[in-house]
């Protein structure tokens, strides 16, 4: 399937635990996402006690731990309809990206659930608050955009052929060739990448945007392929934390989370086509993000959505769970990750 053996084989080796099988009473795909809903109805009544949470549940909000109700749990209004779900019977996992309203500005949330004999124990939120009024997004909610509705674009609803399923080793595989081609991007390490691979970054086109009339492309006037490969995220300098936290083998689905650091020592650099790029942060900052990948039937990445913020630079998640791939960057840094 074109992955690399040697980290194919480092994947199974760290998922290898984790591939108990799926029995009865487990929580399948409906119930999970019955789990979700049922939290998301909780927040937006800012009551804890309608979400079915375990009394030791934890909940951390853009990496910071707060309790129940606080933070978007008190300032919520509206849930809208859309819904990306990444379901994990296997792993008691779902993750999920939904639209919302706080105080009347949109956000966008992503979540990770863990979910255990029925109850929520692990609650992990990114919140991309797409307001211009508010800083810490580094795209606002693009014009014409539905503020809380809409439906996820078709590949990720779909079901693979059962015979062009890939196992969670090699969707965790597949997905780390991105954030190991975007570290210190040069274009030599081109992620495994479908013709029709597009990315939405807070609900904004980064990839395939037409170029206006009279302007320069830039990074999201290019396909997947073409940016990676033309070397436009060079200031991307540690792809940090990576943590696989939900996958969906029947669709192909990977559910994420990533800290990009920028150390702001690269102020300048060319790409493959001798264009030069000057990077204007003065100073070193960080995104904090969970994305979904969509892999289809081929093995390449076909869909990417995220949602993601601007965090301290050097912010670390809050959370050790999850299935950890290496960054080679922050091990030559000597980075502490967890």
């Amino acid at each position: 399937m074109g992955v690399r053996l040697s980290a194919a084989l480092c994947v199974a080796a760290m998922l290898g635990p984790a591939l108990a099988p799926v029995t009865a009473a487990q929580c399948d795909r409906a119930c999970l996402q019955g789990v979700a809903e049922t939290y998301l109805s909780a927040m937006l009544a800012h009551d804890p006690g309608k979400a079915p949470l375990a009394r030791d549940a934890r909940y951390t909000e853009n990496g910071v731990e707060l309790r129940l109700p606080d933070g978007l749990w008190r300032t919520v209004d509206k849930v809208g309809s859309y819904r990306l779900y990444v379901a994990d019977p296997q792993g008691h996992a779902i993750g999920f990206f939904a639209k919302a309203q706080e105080n009347g500005a949109p956000v966008l949330v992503g979540t990770r659930l863990k979910v255990e004999h029925g109850k929520i124990t692990q609650i992990e939120s990114v919140v991309g608050r797409l307001s211009s009024t508010l800083g810490g997004s580094p795209f606002g909610l693009p014009k014409g955009q539905d503020p809380l509705d809409g439906s996820p674009r078709p590949q990720f609803l779909t079901s693979l052929p059962t015979g062009k399923r890939r196992s969670r080793e090699q969707l965790a595989a597949i997905v780390n060739t991105y954030f190991t081609g975007i570290e210190n991007n040069s274009g030599d390490k081109p992620p495994l990448f479908a013709p029709d691979c597009h990315r939405l970054e807070n609900l904004t086109a980064t990839t395939n945007v037409p170029l206006a009339p009279g302007r320069t492309a830039n990074s999201m006037n290019y396909s997947c392929a073409q940016a990676f490969e033309l070397g436009f995220y060079h200031e991307d300098t540690r792809m940090r934390n990576r943590r696989i936290l939900a996958v969906d083998v029947e669709r192909g689905l990977v559910y994420a989370g990533i800290f990009l650091d920028h150390d702001a020592t690269v102020r300048s650099y060319k790409l493959r086509d001798g264009r030069t790029q000057t990077v204007k942060n003065t100073g070193p900052w960080t995104w904090d993000a969970q994305e979904i990948f969509q892999v289809n039937a081929d093995g390449k990445i076909s869909q990417v959505e995220a949602v993601l913020l601007s965090v301290p630079y050097g912010m670390r998640p809050g959370w050790s769970t999850g299935v950890h791939l290496p960054s080679p960057a922050a091990r030559k840094d000597g980075f502490k990750e967890y």
